[in-house]
């Protein structure tokens, strides 16, 4: 399950694709009409996937991006549109699209795109993060918590980086495996139950406090 932004002007196309998104893959979808609500929610709130329309009213779809590209870069950005020239594509690459798609295309199509970007690395567009007392590098991996350095093995620094991109927001431990786990191979929710429990004591040995919390029903949230 992921945070989907969709914004387009076409209220038929947002409807459809929105009950397509929830339904097939259990996504939490917001919309927006226009480029100007698009922009708000996106310098508001933090979004795992956003599939932008190319022309779109009050601003294009490409100044969207762009602008969201200068204050928050690491979100995928999935451009729909129409145009279907090389210069069209090359322009909406450039403001900082990851993917482009051409209409008409289908419901299907859109969702093999949005897995697609969600399987992504986080850091293949955005190196640090700081959330609370904790400062991640992608790059290096490299942890700091008050500063001073957490040792984490691979898989807790992926865990660690997973929460802090997605802060607030809860995970059942299937979607923790589908969404850290990507590199191939089955896991078993006790891998992954154990690599939190791991995760939260090296925080609390170092911090003194954990915010990874069991999320009663739903799996676990990072609470900044």
């Amino acid at each position: 399950m992921a945070k989907v932004l969709l914004a387009d002007d076409d209220e038929a196309l947002i409807v459809m694709l929105s009950a397509w998104l929830k339904h097939e893959n259990h996504h939490v979808v917001e919309t927006a009409s226009n480029g100007r609500d698009a922009l708000d929610l996106l310098l508001t709130y933090t979004y795992d996937v956003v599939v932008l329309d190319w022309e779109m009213p009050q601003i294009s779809g490409v100044e969207v991006c762009r602008e969201f590209r200068e204050k928050r870069p690491y979100a995928p950005v999935l451009m729909l549109t129409g145009r279907r020239t090389l210069d069209d594509k090359i322009e909406g690459l450039d403001a900082g699209a990851d993917d482009y798609l051409t209409k008409p295309f289908s419901p299907q199509e859109l969702s093999a795109r949005v897995r697609s970007l969600l399987r992504r690395p986080v850091h293949e567009t955005d190196s640090t993060a700081v959330c609370g007392a904790v400062t991640i590098d992608a790059i290096a991996r490299t942890a700091l918590v008050n500063g001073k350095a957490l040792q984490l093995a691979p898989r807790e620094f992926e865990l660690l980086e997973f929460f802090i991109r997605h802060a607030n927001q809860s995970f059942s431990p299937e979607a923790l495996a589908g969404r850290v786990w990507v590199d191939g191979g089955d896991v078993s929710i006790a891998a992954v139950r154990m690599a939190i429990k791991r995760l939260r004591a090296k925080m609390e040995e170092a911090a003194g406090e954990c915010p990874l919390k069991t999320s009663r029903g739903s799996g676990y949230i990072w609470e900044v």
